[in-house]
């Protein structure tokens, strides 16, 4: 029993940690400009006692993106999965990505960004969770084009990196404090990619 609540209190200062160190990423803009000590002055512990939690700056970095993936991507990705019908899960994944993932999590501004540049061992099981966006927009859009529903001479691959980069950008201009305006965020995004791809009509 003492060794089940110190397990779940260890795990709770871990999280503690990396939400104060997502939080700061977002203040710095990158991971560069965020130092230990830095990390070490918002979280208000002893360089000590972060290795102790992480083992390195390298690995807090890693249990971030990690615990972004497990809490914002991954619960969107399984529920899009699940829809059958590509149109209704294309314009699910448009929606709710733009709405309930950019329009709500300011941080992924520096996470999106640091996935695609950090090259070392830590970072590729990174890359391929959030690859598994891609290739299921992706796959959507190839579904759709199969089914005579999109415009065939579009090149899905290309598609869903166009659509990705547009909604991924959302995070560097919206207003975080205008949450009134996230539905009509959504909305325009959806429009921009139906009409986009050859839909002339929301369903």
């Amino acid at each position: 029993m003492a060794s089940d609540k110190r397990k779940k209190a260890s795990q709770k200062k871990k999280l503690k940690i990396i939400q104060t160190t997502m939080q700061l990423l977002l203040k710095k803009g990158n991971s560069v400009s965020a130092s230990t000590t830095d990390i070490c002055n918002v979280a208000k512990l002893t360089r000590p006692t972060l290795y102790h939690y992480f083992g390195s700056k390298r690995n807090l970095l890693f249990s971030v993106h990690m615990e972004s993936i497990k809490t914002t991507l991954k619960p969107y990705l399984d529920e899009a999965a699940s829809i059958d019908d590509p149109l209704k899960r294309l314009s699910y994944m448009v929606r709710i990505y733009t709405k309930d993932v950019m329009c709500k999590h300011p941080e992924l501004r520096v996470i999106i960004h640091e996935q695609l540049t950090m090259k070392d061992k830590y970072f590729k099981e990174v890359r391929r969770e959030w690859k598994k966006h891609y290739l299921l927009i992706r796959d959507t859009i190839s579904q759709l084009q199969s089914e005579g529903k999109i415009n065939t001479e579009i090149k899905p691959s290309w598609a869903a990196l166009f659509i990705l980069g547009m909604l991924t950008w959302v995070t560097f201009w919206f207003n975080y404090d205008r949450k009134d305006e996230i539905d009509q965020v959504a909305d325009l995004a959806l429009k921009l990619v139906l009409n986009g791809l050859g839909f002339n009509h929301i369903p």
